[in-house]
């Protein structure tokens, strides 16, 4: 049975799992790790307005690379809540925050989720005694951007790596490298005019924060014509606008028995495996593993 995400997608050429399978493992010193070309597949995974589903939508995509096979590190850049290890289920010793001052090590923030899969949590600093307990200043841009960098160590080890930005713009900076297979994922969940305004608002803050970086829209919670409606909305502003050309990810269904599931309290990925959600967000993410890098000369 084909699990297609639109009939047809516009913008989103159709590769096969074996293309985007090979390219995830190119090995490094390939020209798809090295020079312009470089730097491990990233997806920012950001949205424009809370409750579009960033967080839901970031543990799909990693759990579908990570059951195929690819490792992925997963990495949560909430640095208030954290709430991929709850969602996990795993309970992390420290979080990516511990970085700061060189408290602790990029290793020491590595959760392992399964084989293939690898958590780095977000949230409230863990360790270190005041730091722990809440009464440390919250971290600025700079400190932000300086733990991201720390966590390039255990992003070579990886072949594709997952950011959950939420719904905040400063994340999304912080984690932006930049390198040529780097890639916003922009989360609309909204065909109303308040939601399509929320994601054209993201895409026009990173484009101006970040204009080399390439940006892939991803529509949550719709399907067939309805998601490919919302892209054109958001697309034609872009466009207009901005003079930017962004690219149809994918969509992700409403999927009112995963949303079941969660409310009594099942664990997220026993809720998902199988569902109609989590099979489009494998064929989400086959795609974007199998797209090619556009040149970042000038970022």
């Amino acid at each position: 049975m084909s699990h297609s995400l639109l009939t047809t997608p516009r913008g989103v050429a159709a590769v096969s799992q074996a293309d985007a399978m090979r390219l995830a493992r190119a090995p490094r010193g390939t020209e798809a790790r090295t020079g312009e070309a470089g730097g491990v597949p990233t997806l920012l995974v950001a949205s424009g307005r809370g409750g579009s589903g960033s967080t839901l939508v970031s543990a799909m995509l990693a759990m579908a690379a990570a059951g195929e096979g690819v490792r992925v590190l997963l990495i949560d850049a909430d640095d208030f809540v954290g709430p991929l290890a709850l969602m996990l289920g795993v309970s992390p010793q420290a979080a990516w925050s511990d970085l700061r001052g060189g408290r602790t090590t990029p290793e020491d923030v590595a959760t392992p989720v399964s084989a293939t899969l690898t958590l780095v949590a977000g949230g409230a600093p863990r360790l270190g005694g005041d730091m722990a307990a809440g009464t440390a200043t919250a971290l600025t841009a700079a400190e932000r951007r300086a733990c991201m960098r720390r966590l390039s160590v255990l992003a070579d080890t990886a072949d594709l790596v997952v950011v959950d930005c939420g719904a905040r713009i400063d994340p999304v900076s912080a984690a932006v490298t930049p390198h040529a297979h780097e890639r916003l994922v922009a989360v609309s969940a909204g065909s109303d005019p308040v939601g399509l305004a929320a994601t054209y608002a993201l895409c026009k803050a990173v484009h101006t924060r970040h204009g080399a970086l390439p940006v892939d829209v991803l529509v949550n919670r719709h399907d067939g014509r309805d998601a490919a409606r919302c892209f054109d909305a958001i697309d034609a502003g872009a466009r207009q606008f901005l003079g930017l050309s962004l690219r149809l990810a994918g969509a992700i269904p409403a999927d009112p028995t995963l949303d079941a599931a969660l409310r009594r309290g099942m664990p997220f990925p026993d809720a998902a495996a199988g569902s109609p959600a989590a099979i489009a967000a494998h064929d989400v993410v086959m795609r974007l593993l199998a797209v090619r890098p556009h040149s970042r000369s000038g970022a």
